[in-house]
């Protein structure tokens, strides 16, 4: 399972919310080591970004790293940064290489 998030950002707020992501998901990344959290700006719209999160083992782990106080307050201040965005989770479907 995977975890997207999809984000326009406030204009001039550009820096300061990648900083807030990447806050928001260090603490995950000690509390879930196995998982991988990238954050992406598209070249088109610079205030536009893309973040993924996985692999994660369960819906159960998902909701785990939610629930986390430290990960609930470090979002509060993603959010304040947004015009829109919203999270969404993700099971792999079919996979080419």
């Amino acid at each position: 399972m995977y975890t997207s998030g999809t984000w326009v950002v406030k204009a001039g707020k550009e820096d300061e919310f990648a900083r807030h992501w990447q806050g928001s998901v260090d603490n995950l990344v000690l509390e879930f080591p196995d998982t991988t959290f990238r954050l992406y700006r598209s070249t088109e719209e610079p205030r536009r970004y893309l973040s993924i999160g996985g692999p994660w083992r369960s819906a159960e782990q998902i909701e785990a790293a939610r629930s986390l106080p430290t990960y609930q307050a470090a979002m509060a201040d993603v959010e304040r940064m947004l015009e829109s965005g919203g999270l969404s989770v993700y099971e792999l479907v079919a996979e080419v290489s």
